[in-house]
């Protein structure tokens, strides 16, 4: 098995140390390569948080070559392109959109324009829930209604819209969105119906990490995958995304 490429982590602001540490471990233990990061703190974070929480991210990528990262934008933000353009400017490989904002609201369209110049993909938290779904907390609606908008985007749909039933037939028809399987939950069959609805080449490889290393591998195995299929999904896939990561 090559490599693994682990395209959804997070460090957690005032845990960023820790965190690292418990990638770290996880990285020698299974023989991750890369991990991309995404920096979060508060559901509604300000200005000044969004700063904070990018700049501990940039420090940890520049002094370990294990992680790169996502610049965390929050499109409500007025600065929020700039943050975007900061983060391009100093080596993020994406944009994360966490639960701020609904990933379509019209305050997200320059910033999907952006990315999609500069051919770098946006991870969405993306999750349906029976109770207690945030206000700017995305589902493969809005995702369905963002990419649709933005066809030039690619877009990374997390933990499988967080109900894969949900979420996976909604992007189906969609050749600009990915998807994930990071935090999805433990169903055993929740990857084998996302490789049969959109094919291994899009779905990508994602932890939750520091917290759930092993339930998204334990998927893996678990999935009945084949040696090609299991290539693309833990490695291949993000390397096609993500051009930084093409010569890994």
């Amino acid at each position: 098995m090559s490599p693994l490429i682990d395209v959804h982590a997070h460090i957690w602001l005032g845990q960023e140390a820790e965190n690292a540490r418990a990638m770290t471990r996880a990285a020698r233990e299974y023989g991750i390569e890369k991990i991309l990061i995404s920096p979060l703190g508060s559901h509604q974070p300000d200005r000044a948080e969004i700063c904070q929480l990018n700049r501990r991210a940039r420090e940890l990528c520049e002094g370990d070559p294990l992680f790169s990262r996502y610049v965390t934008v929050a499109p409500e933000q007025e600065n929020a392109l700039s943050v975007l353009e900061e983060g391009l400017q100093t080596g993020a490989v994406g944009m994360k959109l966490w639960v701020s904002c609904l990933c379509d609201d019209p305050r997200c369209d320059a910033l999907y324009e952006r990315c999609a110049e500069e051919s770098v993909p946006v991870l969405i938290h993306t999750f349906s829930k029976t109770v207690g779904q945030l206000p700017g907390e995305s589902t493969a609606v809005h995702l369905h209604r963002a990419a649709l908008c933005h066809p030039d985007t690619v877009f990374i749909m997390a933990h499988l819209g967080g109900n894969c039933y949900h979420g996976i037939p909604l992007i189906r028809d969609l050749g600009n969105v990915y998807t994930d399987f990071s935090g999805s939950g433990s169903r055993r069959d929740d990857l084998p119906y996302a490789l049969e609805q959109l094919g291994a080449e899009r779905i990508l490889f994602g932890t939750d990490m520091p917290g759930s290393f092993s339930m998204s591998w334990g998927q893996v195995l678990s999935a009945g995958l084949t040696k090609r299929e299991k290539t693309l999904i833990c490695r291949e896939n993000a390397q096609r995304l993500f051009p930084t990561l093409r010569n890994m």
